[in-house]
């Protein structure tokens, strides 16, 4: 048995005989042609367009399984009858005399070219949809095929250096098991695809050459792993895994219309937390009661240029609007300033967790904030926006934050009214929770910093990641002292860190007076599922219960008896 890890992207398991496929090499001959020509390769050109934008219709209308996928073919669409890309194919056809080929190759090359060139990831993965669409035109105009999935069934694991949300697509309609990229990000349109479809992927895989062609292969999307060749009980533990997670899958989907309420009878707001906005169609698929945290950090890192306030502007609206009438928690800017170094000219930390970010950040570089501002207030034309601080420490940055709010509402002509809230990550925070929820409208508790700061342990040091605890009980006893500080305001508290998408930590939460959560959109269902079986009074009991412990292993056994 052979093993070897690449970066997962997509979750699932897959089981099936290895099958590699390549693109077709796109050689242009023709790269000239004569003033005679101009005129029939013109007509090539307009002829091939129209049948490309026929292709797509009908992908749109009878292959497209998800709202995502739908939304990247019109986009694809878009590029098409941009008018701007047609004068220009048009101008190299019969000015510079190009062949259609060839203008469409310089086209999309130069314009992948400048996206590929960005420093942000985020920004640098749309590429994928202009090859996409390069590589469609090309396939009529050439009467050439993509990858050829001619050997592909439902017994397959694709293995191929990359792929293409069209092509994802057509992996899922041959109904294979899963695919494995040498390349590709979690970003990417064609994971994001693969997610929503729920096809296992797995990114960055640099050793295909170890595989065979038709070699038995289980392809794990949760760990990244893959397993060539696998003995008959590593076969067995997968198998029964695949078949144990389908009909549990299935069952799930039967609580996507019903409400997260206990079994005696209190609501509980399940939310969803996003990191990039093409998330919002799992959000939507779900049917998660909105958005709990929006990180916004992918518009600001890795880049040379800072995000306009019509970039931002535009993102938060198109979100606001699909997931209204949910609220979206737009969540400011949190990263250290060694994150934006680049475009701040900022001096290197020694320790950037402990130094200027999150909220910090913000007030040292007040246009910047208020940029950010500007865009989320003028988003806010549904009115179900909502603005959220990190980082906070103390109550006045609370109220400073507020004030440059209302500065920015001074600035513009007219906004709506917008609910404020504040993140307790800091302990800090937990222990002025009742001074904090004072000034604002809801509170959000990010479990991640908060075990980090409480415990004095660096979450992404693995030589001290066995000391990072979510059940110690100073942590416990802050969460809970949270819930009931902002509860004698009437203010409520979610908790959007990673212990509210962990199903052995809901009944837990819920017991410690935590109102709401927000978990990765992929966990709604399951953790919608612990809501529902859980009884607050019940909760409470061994919330009580579990805060004289005095250890977080003597929690930890507690809870995996229950």
């Amino acid at each position: 048995m052979k093993e070897c890890k690449g970066i997962p992207v997509s979750e699932g398991i897959g089981i099936g005989k290895a099958k590699f496929v390549t693109k077709p090499k796109f050689e242009i001959k023709k790269k000239n042609i004569s003033e005679e020509e101009v005129d029939s390769e013109l007509e090539r050109f307009n002829t091939n367009l129209e049948n490309v934008l026929q292709e797509m219709d009908y992908l749109i209308q009878n292959f497209s399984h998800s709202k995502d996928n739908q939304d990247i073919l019109h986009t694809h669409k878009m590029i098409l009858t941009d008018p701007e890309f047609i004068a220009k194919i048009e101008k190299m056809i019969s000015q510079e005399l190009m062949s259609l080929e060839q203008a469409i190759k310089k086209h999309f090359t130069d314009i992948i070219a400048i996206f590929n060139n960005m420093e942000n990831q985020y920004y640098a993965d749309r590429s994928s949809d202009y090859e996409d669409v390069a590589q469609r035109f090309l396939k009529h105009s050439m009467n050439l095929k993509g990858l050829d999935f001619s050997k592909i069934d439902k017994n397959s694991i694709i293995f191929v250096d990359k792929i293409s949300p069209s092509e994802v697509t057509r992996a899922y309609e041959c109904e294979a098991q899963g695919i494995v990229l040498r390349e590709g990000s979690k970003n990417s349109h064609s994971a994001i695809i693969a997610r929503s479809m729920g096809l296992p992927m797995v990114v960055c895989l640099g050793h295909h050459d170890n595989i065979s062609e038709n070699e038995m292969v289980i392809l794990d999307g949760r760990k990244g792993k893959i397993f060539a060749n696998p003995d008959e009980k590593t076969l067995q533990k997968y198998s029964k895994l695949q078949e144990e997670e389908t009909t549990r899958q299935k069952q799930l989907q039967k609580l996507k219309d019903k409400e997260a309420i206990t079994k005696d009878g209190q609501k509980v707001g399940l939310m969803s937390n996003i990191e990039i906005p093409e998330e919002i169609v799992q959000v939507i698929q779900s049917n998660s009661a909105g958005i709990g945290l929006f990180r916004t950090e992918f518009l600001f890192i890795d880049r040379k240029n800072l995000p306009t306030e019509d970039e931002q502007y535009k993102i938060y609206k198109k979100i606001a609007e699909k997931i209204s009438p949910h609220p979206l928690i737009i969540r400011t800017i949190d990263v250290g300033g060694d994150k934006l170094s680049s475009i701040l000219n900022i001096e290197h930390e020694l320790n950037p967790n402990l130094g200027c970010r999150g909220i910090r950040l913000s007030f040292e570089n007040i246009p910047i904030f208020k940029t950010q501002l500007k865009a989320i207030l003028r988003a806010n034309t549904t009115g179900n926006i909502k603005i959220m601080f990190p980082m906070v420490s103390c109550v006045q940055e609370v109220i400073n934050a507020k004030k440059i709010i209302e500065e920015c509402k001074q600035e513009l002509e007219e906004v709506n009214n917008i609910e404020i809230g504040a993140m307790v990550e800091i302990p800090s925070a937990a222990l002025n929770a009742d001074i904090i929820a004072k000034e604002c409208d809801f509170l959000s508790i990010g479990t991640n910093d908060l075990i980090q700061y409480t415990l004095a342990v660096d979450r992404d040091n693995q030589t001290v990641a066995k000391y990072y605890k979510p059940t110690h009980p100073s942590v416990l006893q802050l969460i809970k002292l949270t819930a009931e500080k902002a509860h004698k305001h009437q203010v409520k508290v979610a908790v959007c860190g990673e212990m509210a998408s962990q199903e052995e930590y809901v009944g837990l939460l819920l017991g410690l007076g935590v109102d709401e959560l927000s978990v990765s959109p992929a966990k709604v269902l399951s953790i919608k599922e612990k809501i529902r079986n859980a009884d607050i009074k019940e909760q409470q009991k061994r919330a009580e219960k579990i805060l004289q412990m005095s250890t977080a292993e003597e929690v930890m056994d507690f809870l995996e008896k229950e």
